[in-house]
């Protein structure tokens, strides 16, 4: 089966790069043969969530055929809301959703989010202001995939470093998600910190295309 990869970006909710954007692009070109399609959603503070959930939306429902959605850090946490909202809506859902280092849950609480911090390039003040701009003041509950029912939810493939601040969030997304039936694939890269998807030190894009190419 062909599927057609809808991707968002990382970059905190607020930035996106059209130049790393091209060069990621072209990398999940060549490790899954399939078709990319980056959604360029609106961006923080002057877009505020839901904006940026409504934009990838729009774009998974204008593709024929087969569907992974697939996000990155800030785009992670996109795609698994707008997963949430396919499911609570009733709509047609993607073959499946691949979520690398994505922000579960937006309080940002205990665990690796204190023992990695300082050790991770990323540190949880930083994910704190990415937050607040992404929210513009609103409730982070709610807006949490983690708070999410990923009941019925297509497979789910979730990627984060050990030596992320997000490692221990992300963990628990996939007990949850598995504790709701989904079947889960969760990849914990060793050492790796945020952003590792970019060096070339860790087989993430062989692993994300196996797990596509098992869908089929």
């Amino acid at each position: 089966m062909t599927f057609t990869i809808v991707y968002a970006h990382g970059g905190g909710f607020t930035s996106y790069d059209p130049e790393i954007g091209r060069l990621r692009d072209d990398a999940l070109q060549r490790a899954t043969k399939l078709q990319v399609v980056t959604v360029e959603y609106r961006l923080a503070p002057e877009h505020r969530y839901p904006a940026q959930v409504d934009d990838v939306l729009d774009v998974y429902r204008s593709i024929e055929g087969p569907v992974v959605l697939l996000g990155e850090s800030a785009g992670g946490t996109i795609v698994l809301s707008a997963l949430l909202r396919l499911l609570i809506t009733g709509e047609p859902l993607p073959a499946g959703v691949a979520a690398i280092s994505p922000i579960a849950d937006l309080t940002l609480p205990g665990g690796s989010f204190v023992t990695n911090d300082g050790a991770d390039i990323v540190s949880r003040d930083a994910l704190r202001r990415s937050v607040e701009a992404y929210l513009g003041g609103g409730e982070a509950g709610p807006a949490s995939p983690s708070q999410g029912d990923f009941t019925g939810s297509p497979p789910l493939w979730l990627a984060v470093g050990t030596a992320e601040v997000l490692h221990d969030d992300v963990v628990t997304l996939a007990t949850s998600a598995r504790g709701s039936g989904v079947t889960t694939e969760l990849r914990a890269y060793e050492g790796a910190q945020h952003g590792f998807q970019f060096s070339g030190e860790y087989p993430i894009d062989t692993d994300l295309a196996g797990w596509i190419e098992a869908l089929g």
